[in-house]
């Protein structure tokens, strides 16, 4: 890529890990300066720049504070990232990176087909449960719905709210709904959902997601007081054993650490599909999160480029997970490391999902309707809607946002 090993790289990220790649570049060239700088308030540190015309050469948007990046695209602030992957590896020479990218994550990176960023981190979602608490009572994991439902009925029969949410945030529910629903019907479902297509949350597959969630509720199912808890209460209750199953991301362990138990055995698995005969039987939802970037003006772009094909390197991701408890999305880094149960089985299911990653961008692209389809979702759950009603007033607002020309509308292939 034209790299000037003589040059300094400004790096400038949101997390200690973003500066990882810096001991391997320095190995590389040995003349290079690079000292990465970690801000949590990233945007004010690093939009003045931009507007200055001097922007870091590579900056990875985490922290408090991270960049609003459709806004930096539109304004032609972002470099195209494709000559990164087509790039030989790091670490080997007869592969190119993207050759070592999970499949189906870097499409959250891309604007209009272009590649502008690199959402470095594998954030996967599913069901916790304690294996301490399993194997207590001799329970299996549910390998399907109704499984599930037939577990939590053993569950109430135990004392314990079997499922357990953060109503305050009902994201969370949104999430389960639609990985059922792309698990039953294949990722044209969600493909649907983000393109806004005419039509899409009234999909067969969809509806027999949001109907399998509210059996949760029609058959008692849902551990008391849910729909009133934010995230930690809810997490805290899970924690305490007072709930056997909980939905949320392979963040859970870095967020309660100092909460969990000892010989709790934080376990995640997927969500379980509805019948015997899914599209994806394995699939998992996984969120390509922690952006990284070089801009359009950057001093050293070159340079830039280089780093961020260090950071895709198995060894720096390697470090990445150990030191930050954090999966990436560099295929096998996480193979052989020491990791914690709930890592370790985020990571096997990350494995096994291979090309049935399912994935949307809806929510980030559209962060006031998501906001509303899963308020929507909340209520139906907690028993304000029906079913008919859940439908109508999610597709109604699908359509509303198709229609305002003032909202800029991106398109997945």
């Amino acid at each position: 890529m034209g790299v000037d090993g003589g040059l300094p790289v400004d790096v400038v990220v949101g997390e200690e890990y973003g500066g990882f790649g810096a001991a391997a570049y320095r190995k590389k060239y040995t003349g290079a300066v690079v000292t990465p700088a970690v801000s949590k308030q990233l945007r004010d540190v690093v939009l003045p720049r931009f507007a200055a015309g001097t922007p870091p050469d590579v900056v990875l948007s985490t922290g408090d504070k991270p960049l609003e990046l459709g806004r930096l695209v539109r304004e032609g602030q972002l470099a195209d990232l494709q000559a990164v992957l087509d790039a030989p590896a790091w670490d080997n020479a007869d592969a190119t990176v993207e050759d070592g990218v999970l499949p189906g994550l870097l499409d959250a990176g891309q604007y209009d087909g272009t590649q502008r960023t690199i959402n470095y981190v594998a954030t996967v979602y599913g069901l916790w449960y304690s294996a301490a608490l399993f194997q207590k009572h001799g329970w299996d994991a549910p390998r399907t719905w109704p499984e599930l439902l037939a577990l939590g009925t053993e569950m109430r029969g135990a004392g314990l709210g079997p499922f357990i949410y953060a109503g305050a945030h009902p994201y969370y529910l949104l999430e389960l709904v639609l990985t059922l629903a792309a698990k039953t019907g294949g990722h044209d479902v969600v493909k649907r959902i983000d393109n806004l297509d005419d039509g899409a949350w009234k999909d067969e597959s969809v509806t027999r997601a949001i109907t399998a969630v509210g059996e949760l509720a029609k058959r008692g199912l849902i551990a008391a007081g849910s729909s009133e808890l934010d995230h930690i209460a809810s997490q805290t209750r899970f924690l305490k054993s007072k709930a056997g199953l909980l939905p949320c991301g392979n963040w859970l362990e870095n967020e309660m650490k100092a909460l969990i138990p000892a010989n709790f055995g934080l376990t995640m698995i997927g969500v379980p599909p509805l019948d015997g005969s899914p599209a994806l039987p394995r699939g998992l939802h996984v969120a390509a999160t922690a952006p990284y970037l070089v801009p359009e003006k950057a001093k050293n772009r070159a340079g830039g480029l280089e780093y961020l094909r260090a950071m895709l390197s198995k060894d720096v991701a390697a470090q990445v997970t150990t030191e930050s408890n954090q999966l990436t999305i560099v295929r096998g880094a996480a193979d052989g490391l020491d990791l914690s149960t709930a890592l370790r089985t985020a990571r096997d299911l990350l494995t096994a999902a291979s090309d049935q990653v399912i994935t949307w961008y809806f929510a980030d692209w559209y962060p006031a309707f998501a906001t509303a389809a899963a308020e929507a979702t909340g209520q139906y759950l907690a028993g304000g809607l029906q079913l008919s009603e859940w439908t109508a007033r999610i597709q109604s607002a699908a359509d509303q946002l198709k229609q305002n020309k003032a909202i800029t509308k991106y398109h997945r292939s």
